[in-house]
């Protein structure tokens, strides 16, 4: 009866690595999917707010600019 248990643990023990591998994939393809995500919109953000800043500058006025 002993014997028989030494013979299963090592196949569960394969087993659970497996298993183990498989998640920390599958948790790396998540954390890199949300990274992506994150930074398309943080970046797409970033970009907007860059464009609105160009047109209040380049916009003209009514001001005169002198150099001391």
């Amino acid at each position: 009866m002993f014997k028989t248990r030494l013979k299963l643990k090592p196949k569960s023990l394969n087993n659970q690595k497996g298993q183990t591998f498989l998640e920390f994939i599958f948790v790396l393809m998540l954390l890199i999917s949300i990274s992506f995500a994150y930074m398309r919109g943080f970046s797409f953000y970033i970009g907007s707010r860059w464009e609105v800043m160009l047109k209040i500058i380049a916009r003209p006025n009514a001001s005169t600019v002198t150099i001391p």
